[in-house]
């Protein structure tokens, strides 16, 4: 992403915090916990009894359908319409509120996915964003993932790297990447210069400046359904491969700095399909 583009989404989020401030003098943007580890490590995770319930519920509609997923294993229509009342309810049961406080302003759902992690066959490797990567988008763009089901190191609950060991493998794998294309591109038998062969080789160095530095990741664990875990697209994260016989069923959202102010039901009268990877600047409300 270049600078001026970058500088735009700053200016957005800027402007959102001030109108926010302006119209909302009496939240107290300080108060939550997990905004504030948010905005200190990149990550946070929590969790109450009513977000736990709204997941199983989730869960339970999902089972009763004959089949709810597509060839790649993500919900077949959109999420967000269809389980509307749970996701509401989740939201109104801290999911706002630390949103807003990680954010100091109104937020913008740009998309929601719905999608359910299995390995059938141990022969199967990790591919894509099973492999240690980090998104490339706006820095002020918040992921957020509502693990419906259970999860821990064997149905791929995702592995993840503070802001600050991020941004030292990301300083490591920018000059490395650079290196390797300008001088041992040539040296790399069969090469096919695609879209995905160059990310491959990015997510190799990243392993390997990992090994190499022996950093350890946060990797969340729990019995039940429900865990809220979100975090900043940047951050070096991994997830979703899981061992043969284990399964982990999430949503996932990308969430945006707004100007305008809305309610949660608002926020939910949109489809949330993913039609692209992030909006232009001038698009975001």
């Amino acid at each position: 992403m270049s600078e001026l583009i970058s500088l735009q989404y700053s200016i957005n989020h800027l402007i959102a915090k001030i109108i926010f401030k302006v119209k909302n003098r009496k939240f107290n943007l300080n108060k939550n916990q997990y905004a504030k580890k948010f905005n200190q490590v990149g990550f946070a995770c929590f969790t109450d009894k009513n977000i736990e319930n709204e997941c199983k519920s989730i869960l339970q509609k999902l089972n009763s359908e004959d089949e709810p997923w597509d060839s790649e294993n993500r919900f077949n229509r959109s999420a967000s319409k269809a389980f509307k009342k749970e996701l509401i309810n989740i939201f109104n049961s801290g999911v706002n509120e630390f949103i807003q406080s990680a954010f100091d302003s109104d937020y913008y759902i740009f998309y929601h996915t719905l999608y359910k992690s299995n390995r059938l066959s141990k022969a199967k490797i990790p591919e894509g964003s099973q492999l240690w990567h980090a998104d490339g988008g706006p820095g002020n763009c918040m992921n957020l993932m509502i693990c419906h089901s259970h999860i821990n190191e064997f149905n791929g609950s995702m592995k993840i790297f503070p802001w600050e060991i991020s941004k030292k493998l990301l300083g490591n794998l920018s000059y490395g990447y650079k290196r390797l294309i300008r001088s041992d591109l040539n040296k790399i038998k069969n090469f096919d210069h695609s879209r995905m062969a160059y990310r491959e080789l990015k997510c190799n160095l990243l392993a390997k400046y990992i090994k190499k530095n022996a950093y350890k990741f946060f990797q969340p664990k729990s019995k039940t359904s429900g865990t809220i875990f979100a975090f900043r697209n940047n951050c070096v994260h991994a997830g979703g491969f899981t061992e043969v016989g284990n399964e982990r069923i999430v949503s996932i959202f990308h969430i945006y700095p707004s100007k305008k102010q809305t309610s949660i039901e608002e926020k939910f009268e949109s489809l949330h399909l993913k039609n692209k990877a992030l909006p232009a600047p001038k698009e975001l409300p």
